[in-house]
C-alpha cells in the first residue's frame, strides 16, 4: 500500500511546508540546524506529499519498501559518504533505483558547492538512473546523471532549479510533481524526461565529442577498464618481456580483478576505504599490492586473491611508475565510479565484453585484439537484465516457488556457457530472496537457522555462512574460457557480499574463524560443455590440442549433481553461443567427433547442441530456459533439434521477439525458450506471451498431445496446436487450422520442382569492389563478374563479348507484382562447357586472361564459381520471380523479359497456367495467410524457400470470369505500381496508393471466391 495523493492535495501540503519554512527561515539557515533536522521537518514530508511512503507507515517489511532512507545518525556532511540519503524504487523491483535524493542543510547555497553536485551525480550515474535530486528544501535541483561526473563541469549538469517559494505556484509545482511523484515514476515519466534532455554544452559538450565525459556507466567503465588493461599489460611487459600472450592476458586479468574487488570492498564499507590509497602512495606500490592481496586471501579466500604466478618473488611485477599511476587513478578519491551503486549486472555487462578480447604483443607493444572465436561469431552478446530475470523466474522460480526450504535443498542450477555469470547471478539473487523471505515468514524454521536479526531495519537477514551454503549447494557453471570462469566467480562473490558490512564480515571471522568467501572451484569449472573424453576414442590429442579443446565430463566434475538418485541438473539457464557452421567449421568438426555426433546434421548453429544436450543433462521434470535465435522452428538444419524437443521435452513457453532486437548491437531475431524434460510428454502447458517496453506478460493455456504430435490448447477460447507436418514447428489456433485445411482441400494444381528453379548463386562479396581488378575486357572478382552500366559502356565490348553479358536484377527493380525493366547491373553468364578452344579467338581481349577467368567463372571452383540454374531459359521470357526472404509480405513479381537474378530468388515458369493469374494467387491475402501459418517464418519475416514454395496449394479455376477478373487486376497493378514510385507530390502518392489498395482488395476477394471460402473463413484470414 502506498500513500494516496493527487496533484492538488500534494500542492496543498507543500504550500503549508513553504509557509512553515518562511515563518522561521532565519533559524533554518543557521549552521547549527542539521541535515537530519531538515530531513525530518521538511524533506520527508515533501516526498510523502508526492505519494511516497517515506516513513514506512504502510510498507513495514524492510525487504519491500519503495523508499530506502539512510539513518540520520549515520549521515556525515561529507562528499565522501557512501550512500545517498534517499533511494526510490517501484514494487516489486526493490533492486533497481528509479532516482536518488541527496539532502543538505540549508545554511549554504547549493550552487556554491560543486562537491554536492558531484556527489549527487555520482550516485545516479553509477546506478544508471538518468537523474538525481539535490535539495535542502529551500532549493531543489534536478541533476543530469547520464554521463561521467566531472567536478570541473558538474554545475552544467543542472537540468532544473527551483527555489522553495517558486513551488507555491501550482504551474511550477506540477513540473516537479509529474516528474518525481510516485504516480509519475510509475507512469515512466523519468525515462521520458531523460530521453528528451538536451545535449551537453560548453566543456562537457567537448568532452562528449572527444569520447570523454558524456558516457553511460557501462560504456564508460568498459573503456576505462580497457585502458587500464592496456596500461597494465604494457607495465608487465616492460619488466617481464618473456611472458607469452596467454600469460600476459591472465596476469593482467587477475590484477584488474583484484583492483575491482578492493574498490568494491572499500565502497561497500566492508574494508577500510584507504586500501588503494595506501597502495598508490607506498614507496613500492607493486610490493604493497601483493602484500595486501595476501592479507585479503587469508581473510576472504576465493579465486581473486588465491596464490598466482604474479605473487611469486621471481615475477618482477609491473613497472612502478605506471602501476602507481593506475592505482592512484583507481582510488575512490580520484575516481567517478562508486561500486556501492554500480549494479552487479552492470559489472557483468562490462566483463562480458571484456572477455571477448585478448592481449597480444606487436612490435614490443601490448595491444588488445578480439579473440578469433568471438570475431567469427560476430561479437559478444550480453543478455539484458529483464531477459535474465524472466528466464530465472520461469525456471528457478517455477521449481522453488511455494515450496518449503527442505523441499528445495537439493535443487541444482547450471549455466553451461556462463560467460561473465549474468544468469547465475540472477539465479543466486532469486534464491537469496526466497530463503530470506521464507525465514522471515516461518519463525519455527528460522529458529533452527543461522539468520541474523537486523535491528535497524527490523528484519531477519541471511548470514554470510548461509549465503555461502546456498551458493555452493545450488549454483554450477561451465565455460570454455578460463577468463570467464574467473569473472563468473568474481561476480558471484560480489553478489554474496552485496549487502554486507565491515562489521558482519569481521564478525564471521571472529566467531567462526572462517574465510568469508567459499571455494567455488568445484562449482564453476572450465571446460568444453559439448565435448567429453570420448573424443579421444576417435583421435589422439596432443597437449596443445587438449588445452584448446578442453574435454569435459559432467559426472566427474559435478559428482553432487550426477551421483545421486535424481541424476542431472534441475535447471539449465543461459544464452548459449550463436556460431553458424560456415563461420567456424573447426568447432563443429570437433563436436562431430565426440559424444554429440548424433545431434549433428549440417547447416547448424552451435546453440542447437546446447539445447539438445541440455535436455540430456536435465533430470526428469528439469527446466531449460535459454534465449536463442528464433529461426529454429523452420530452419532445415534444425529438424533433429525439433524432434529432440518434442520427444524428450515439453514446450512450456516460446516467446518470439520477432523484429524487436534484444541485442542492440546485433541484427539477430531471438526468442525465449522454456522447456521441461519429459520423455514423450502426453500434455503441454503454454504461455501466450506479449512483449512491450521490456516487460513480458502471459496467459496460461493447457494442452493435450495426440498421437500425431498435434497439440490442442485452449486460448481465449480458441484452440491451438503444434503442427510438425513437413518438419516445421507451427503454432496455430483451431479456427486458423480449419481455414488452412479448407485451402488445402481446394488445391487442384501442383507446381513441380522442374517448374521452380533457384537463381545464380553468388558469393557474399560479389559486389565488393576492393577485391576486384580491371582486366583488359572487364572486372574479375573474387566471386561473380558484375558490371555497372557505366563499366559496361566503358569496356566497349564487341557483339560476341556482349553475348556473355546478361541483365542482372536485384530488389531495387524487383517488387510485388512487377519488375522494373531497366536494370542497373550486368552479370557475366556462360555455358557450362565454356573452355579454352580455338573458337576463343573471337574473344581477343578475353583469351589472354582465360586461365584466371575460367578458374573463377566455372561452377567447379566452389565457392567462387558462377552457379547456374538448371537451364538458362528460366531467366528468359515470361516468368514469376519469387523472393526468398520477405519483410512483411511475400513478394512474387511477374516479368516477360530477360531477368537474371541471384540465389535470393526462385524463378517459376510453367506453360500449364496463365502466369499473371498465378501471380495474383501467390500475392493474395489467402496465400500470405497460408505461408504465415504453414510456411517458414523468422519472426515477422517470410522465408519462401523451395519447400514452402512447392507446397503452396494452388487452385486452377474453371470459372473463366474469375480467371479474367484476376488477370485484369494483376495487369492494372503492374501498371499502377510504377506510377506510385514515380509520383512526386504527396497527393499523387496518396491517389496511387489508394488505387493499389482497392485493386489488391479485389484480387484477394477474387481469390477467396476461387478457393470457395465462406464469410466466416474470410474473416479469420483478415483477423
Amino acid at each position: 500500500m502506498t500513500t494516496i495523493c493527487t496533484l492538488e492535495t500534494a500542492h496543498e501540503t507543500v504550500k503549508q511546508l513553504i509557509k512553515d519554512f518562511e515563518s522561521n527561515e532565519h533559524h533554518y539557515k543557521l549552521p547549527s540546524y542539521s541535515e537530519a533536522e531538515v530531513r525530518q521537518d521538511f524533506i520527508d514530508k515533501f516526498f510523502t506529499a508526492l505519494g511516497w511512503d517515506v516513513t514506512h507507515q504502510h510498507q513495514r517489511n524492510p525487504q519491500q519498501q519503495e523508499v530506502k532512507v539512510e539513518k540520520s545518525q549515520k549521515q556525515k556532511d561529507s562528499a565522501n559518504k557512501k550512500r545517498a540519503d534517499y533511494a526510490f524504487y517501484l514494487a516489486p523491483d526493490f533492486r533497481t533505483v528509479k532516482f536518488f535524493v541527496e539532502a543538505k542543510k540549508p545554511s549554504r547555497l547549493l550552487r556554491q558547492n560543486q562537491a554536492d553536485y558531484f556527489q549527487t551525480a555520482k550516485y545516479g550515474w553509477n546506478a544508471n538512473t538518468g537523474i538525481s535530486v539535490l535539495t535542502d528544501f529551500q532549493e531543489l535541483v534536478i541533476i543530469d546523471c547520464r554521463f561521467t561526473p566531472d567536478i570541473d563541469t558538474i554545475l552544467s549538469c543542472e537540468c532544473q532549479y527551483y527555489s522553495y517559494q517558486q513551488l507555491a505556484d501550482i504551474e511550477v509545482f506540477e513540473n516537479v510533481y509529474w516528474l518525481l511523484s510516485r504516480e509519475a515514476v510509475e507512469a515512466g515519466n523519468i525515462a521520458t524526461y531523460v530521453e528528451n534532455l538536451p545535449l551537453p554544452k560548453g566543456k562537457s559538450r567537448q568532452l562528449s565529442l572527444l569520447g570523454g565525459g558524456y558516457q553511460e556507466i557501462d560504456d564508460s567503465f568498459l573503456n576505462y577498464i580497457d585502458n587500464i588493461r592496456l596500461q597494465m599489460a604494457q607495465a608487465f611487459y616492460i619488466n617481464n618481456p618473456t611472458l607469452t600472450s596467454y600469460e600476459l592476458t591472465e596476469a593482467t586479468q587477475r590484477t584488474i580483478d583484484r583492483l575491482v574487488f578492493m574498490r568494491f570492498l572499500e565502497d561497500k564499507v566492508i574494508e577500510p576505504e584507504n586500501m588503494l590509497n595506501a597502495i598508490a602512495n607506498a614507496s613500492n606500490s607493486w610490493a604493497k599490492f601483493i602484500a595486501e592481496s595476501k592479507r585479503l586471501d587469508v581473510k576472504y579466500n576465493g579465486v581473486v586473491f588465491k596464490p598466482h604466478f604474479i605473487d611469486k618473488p621471481e615475477f618482477l611485477g609491473a613497472s612502478e611508475s605506471q602501476f602507481k599511476e593506475i592505482t592512484t587513478d583507481f582510488d575512490h578519491t580520484n575516481s567517478p565510479y562508486d561500486f556501492n551503486y554500480i549494479p552487479i549486472h552492470i559489472l557483468g555487462n562490462i566483463y562480458e565484453r571484456f572477455l571477448g578480447k585478448v592481449i597480444e604483443i606487436q612490435n614490443n607493444q601490448a595491444v588488445i585484439e578480439t579473440k578469433p572465436e568471438v570475431r567469427k561469431a560476430g561479437g559478444v552478446y550480453y543478455t539484458p537484465k529483464y531477459i535474465v530475470d524472466y528466464i530465472v523466474k520461469n525456471t528457478v522460480g517455477a521449481k522453488i516457488d511455494g515450496k518449503a526450504l527442505s523441499a528445495i535443498a537439493d535443487i541444482k542450477i547450471a549455466d553451461i556457457s556462463c560467460g561473465s555469470g549474468s544468469f547465475l547471478i540472477g539465479a543466486y539473487d532469486y534464491l537469496l530472496k526466497y530463503y530470506q523471505n521464507y525465514y522471515n515468514e516461518y519463525p519455527s524454521v528460522r529458529e533452527k537457522s543461522d539468520c541474523i536479526y537486523d535491528s535497524e531495519n527490523g528484519v531477519w537477514v541471511l548470514s554470510i555462512a548461509q549465503k555461502q551454503q546456498i551458493l555452493l549447494n545450488h549454483i554450477y557453471g561451465v565455460d570454455i574460457d578460463p577468463q570467464a570462469i574467473e569473472v563468473t566467480q568474481l561476480s558471484l562473490f560480489l553478489k554474496l557480499l552485496e549487502d554486507e558490512t565491515l562489521v558482519t564480515a569481521n564478525q564471521m571471522q571472529v566467531l567462526f574463524h572462517e574465510k568469508i568467501l567459499p571455494d567455488l572451484t568445484h562449482n564453476i569449472r572450465c571446460g568444453n560443455a559439448l565435448i567429453d573424453y570420448s573424443i579421444t576414442e576417435n583421435i589422439e590429442l596432443s597437449t596443445d590440442e587438449y588445452r584448446k579443446i578442453k574435454p569435459f565430463d559432467y559426472a566427474v566434475n559435478f559428482p553432487k549433481v550426477f551421483d545421486r538418485e535424481k541424476s542431472g541438473f534441475d535447471v539449465l539457464i543461459g544464452n548459449p553461443p550463436y556460431v553458424k557452421e560456415y563461420t567456424n567449421r573447426e568447432v563443429f568438426e570437433k563436436v562431430k567427433q565426440g559424444n554429440l555426433a548424433k545431434y549433428y546434421q549440417g547447416k547448424m548453429d552451435l546453440w542447437y547442441f546446447f539445447v539438445a544436450y541440455g535436455l540430456d543433462l536435465l533430470n526428469n521434470k528439469g527446466k531449460l530456459g535459454y534465449i536463442v535465435p528464433n529461426n529454429w522452428v523452420s530452419n532445415a538444419g534444425a529438424s533433429i533439434l525439433r524432434n529432440k524437443v518434442l520427444e524428450d521435452g515439453k514446450i512450456k513457453q516460446l516467446i518470439d521477439f520477432t523484429g524487436f532486437m534484444v541485442f542492440e548491437d546485433a541484427s539477430i531475431q531471438t526468442m525465449i525458450m522454456i522447456l521441461e524434460k519429459e520423455t514423450k510428454p502426453k500434455s503441454y502447458e503454454f504461455h501466450h506471451q506479449s512483449f512491450k517496453q521490456g516487460k513480458l506478460s502471459h496467459t496460461i493455456v493447457q494442452a493435450d498431445l495426440g498421437e500425431d504430435k498435434r497439440v490442442s490448447t485452449v486460448l481465449n477460447p480458441r484452440v491451438n496446436r503444434i503442427d510438425m507436418k513437413d518438419q516445421f514447428l507451427k503454432f496455430n489456433s483451431s479456427d486458423f487450422n480449419d481455414v488452412l485445411d479448407k485451402i488445402l482441400q481446394a488445391k487442384n494444381f501442383d507446381l513441380t520442382a522442374k517448374e521452380v528453379a533457384q537463381g545464380i548463386v553468388m558469393p557474399q562479396d560479389f559486389l565488393n569492389k576492393k577485391n576486384q581488378q580491371i582486366l583488359q575486357w572487364g572486372l574479375v572478382g573474387m566471386g561473380v563478374f558484375v558490371l555497372s552500366n557505366d563499366e559496361k559502356e566503358n569496356l566497349k565490348l564487341s557483339d560476341n563479348e556482349l553475348n556473355l553479358i546478361k541483365p542482372y536484377f536485384t530488389s531495387e527493380q524487383i517488387h510485388r507484382y512487377e519488375t522494373q525493366p531497366l536494370n542497373s547491373h550486368w552479370v557475366i553468364y556462360t555455358n557450362s562447357d565454356f573452355k579454352k578452344t580455338d573458337s576463343m579467338d573471337k574473344y581477343p581481349r578475353l583469351k589472354a586472361h582465360l586461365d584466371s577467368f575460367e578458374k573463377i567463372i566455372t561452377s567447379s571452383n566452389h565457392p567462387y564459381g558462377l552457379h547456374r540454374s538448371r537451364v538458362e531459359s528460366f531467366f528468359k521470357g515470361e516468368k514469376i520471380i519469387a523472393q526468398r526472404k520477405c519483410v512483411g509480405k511475400p513478394v512474387f513479381s511477374y516479368t516477360n523479359f530477360d531477368t537474371y537474378v541471384s540465389a535470393t530468388y526462385y524463378v517459376i515458369k510453367t506453360d500449364r497456367m496463365n502466369l499473371k493469374y498465378l501471380t495474383g494467387i501467390l500475392n493474395s491475402k489467402l496465400i500470405e495467410f497460408w505461408l504465415r501459418h504453414k510456411g517458414k517464418m523468422q519472426g515477422e519475416n517470410f522465408q519462401v524457400d523451395k519447400e514452402p514454395l512447392l507446397q503452396i496449394p494452388i487452385v486452377k479455376t474453371d470459372n473463366k470470369q474469375l480467371e479474367a477478373d484476376l488477370i485484369k487486376n494483376v495487369e492494372q497493378l503492374i501498371g499502377v505500381y510504377p506510377q506510385l514510385r514515380q509520383a512526386k507530390t504527396d497527393l499523387d502518392k496518396e491517389l496511387h496508393q489508394n488505387r493499389i489498395n482497392v485493386i489488391e482488395r479485389n484480387i484477394s476477394n477474387t481469390v477467396y471466391q476461387i478457393y470457395g471460402l465462406t464469410k466466416s473463413e474470410i474473416s479469420v484470414i483478415k483477423s
